[in-house]
């Protein structure tokens, strides 16, 4: 008896070791798939031309994880009513998300209309990047600046000092920014790239419009217009600040990393998988 007593009580051990253990991962699994739960939205059936008429035939609902629906994407069957008869200012693609700013209607309001809750439109030159005039409304652009950084025997009280400075910093500010109208232009009626050009109107937080206020004021912007459909956000810590210092080190990781290529995958009936690829063995 006294030897088969540390016996139980290590099968007792392992078996409570074992529940825990199946509730940890059955707890983790939940956690995962709540994430990756998708939420229904309005997409596009087939290929709809700039200009079409939009009828019950050209939309289905799509599921797609909430924390990769932006703010003007049409949900709920309240949405879809009000969709049903407008025209679209931009050519969609077949299985895209239909936003609010890619819809014009005739009666339609100005440009705070077509503001997406919880966001303003601020205007803002871009200097550097692509061109204005190659931007439509409802594009999506990434945001990057460049400053002068003060050297230490250097005031900061003024804005001269800091463009004085010879020390510069290149940092990205914000990344998948939703353009509003460029120019005048927020309704697709300028009828395309290359007729357009001037201030970009972007939907913005306020503390976004602060930050890129400023970094206007200081520096030098540019924008990176993203490829259609592309709702992909870097971490920070996984972005370079660009300086004269650390160019020739980030010159080398970048020279490896476009060794690299992601290309698009068929899953079955799950959609494309972005799969990186080695282009130079």
């Amino acid at each position: 008896m006294k030897n088969t007593f540390p016996l139980i009580i290590a099968i007792v051990i392992a078996l409570v070791a074992l529940v825990a253990t199946y509730q940890y991962v059955k707890k983790q699994d939940a956690a995962a798939a709540a994430q990756l739960r998708g939420q229904s939205v309005v997409a596009a059936n087939v290929d709809i031309p700039a200009g079409t008429e939009i009828t019950p035939q050209m939309l289905y609902p799509k599921e797609v994880p909430s924390q990769f629906i932006p703010a003007q994407a049409i949900q709920g069957s309240d949405q879809v009513k009000l969709v049903i008869g407008s025209k679209t200012s931009v050519a969609i693609k077949a299985g895209q998300m239909i936003l609010w700013s890619d819809l014009v209607t005739e009666n339609r309001g100005g440009l705070s209309s077509i503001i997406p809750t919880g966001e303003g439109a601020f205007s803002v030159s871009i200097s550097q990047g692509v061109k204005s005039d190659l931007i439509q409304p409802s594009d999506h652009i990434d945001i990057i600046g460049t400053f002068s950084i003060p050297k230490p025997s250097q005031t900061t009280g003024t804005v001269a000092s800091w463009r004085q400075a010879s020390d510069l910093v290149n940092v990205v500010l914000l990344q998948n920014v939703t353009v509003l109208a460029i120019g005048g232009n927020f309704n697709g009626s300028s009828s395309g790239p290359g007729q357009g050009g001037g201030d970009l109107t972007l939907a913005l937080t306020l503390p976004e419009a602060q930050e890129l206020m400023f970094a206007g004021q200081n520096g030098q912007l540019g924008a990176i217009l993203r490829r259609s459909g592309a709702t992909d956000v870097t971490s920070p810590d996984k972005l370079p600040r660009v300086t004269f210092d650390s160019i020739d080190k980030i010159i080398g990781d970048l020279d490896e990393q476009r060794n690299y290529r992601s290309i698009e995958v068929q899953k079955g009936g799950e959609g494309n998988e972005a799969v990186p690829v080695k282009i130079n063995q």
